[in-house]
């Protein structure tokens, strides 16, 4: 799982999926074997000492509460956050439940990545289009031919006498 990235990892306990709603979203995401869930967390403390999950506001650490359901397509939010005081928490991470399967939503950092890399990919392919039909006579200067060269054209081009100051520069 070390060379998994977030957009490849996910999780699924298929005994828990039949009856999986948002009243019991929290509990199926709290599992120990699901690798997104800190050991260490608030949630954790509060089940070991039997605490009513409303007592988490009252505690400073790592906690996961439910932050959005979305009945009709079965998608749930689940927020990692730091708590620093029952008014004050910093969104660590969001996971969602789609069917069942937990996955970890990508950061701004990864979205715009991606969204870059396929942005430049065409900008690429563009410039490289219009290189080929870039070209430079003495006579004319530089000008634009939209007609695509065949090879020949292209070596009779490479091979062209020049004149005697082209051969001097």
């Amino acid at each position: 799982m070390a060379n998994e990235t977030i957009s490849t990892k996910c999780w699924k306990e298929a005994s828990w999926i039949p009856g999986l709603n948002s009243q019991n979203v929290l509990e199926y995401f709290c599992q120990k074997s699901n690798p997104f869930y800190s050991k260490t967390c608030n949630n954790e403390i509060a089940k070991m000492q039997r605490l009513s999950p409303a007592q988490l506001i009252h505690m400073k650490g790592v906690e996961y509460i439910l932050l959005h359901v979305d009945e009709p397509s079965n998608l749930m939010i689940i927020r990692k956050q730091q708590r620093h005081s029952p008014s004050h928490v910093v969104p660590l991470a969001n996971y969602y439940v789609l069917h069942g399967t937990i996955y970890q939503a990508p950061d701004l950092y990864h979205v715009l990545n991606s969204r870059l890399a396929g942005t430049l990919f065409h900008i690429q392919e563009a410039l490289d289009k219009t290189l080929k039909m870039s070209r430079y006579d003495p006579c004319k200067g530089h000008y634009w031919s939209f007609d695509p060269l065949t090879p020949s054209e292209e070596e009779k081009l490479r091979n062209e006498p020049c004149s005697q100051f082209q051969k001097r520069g």
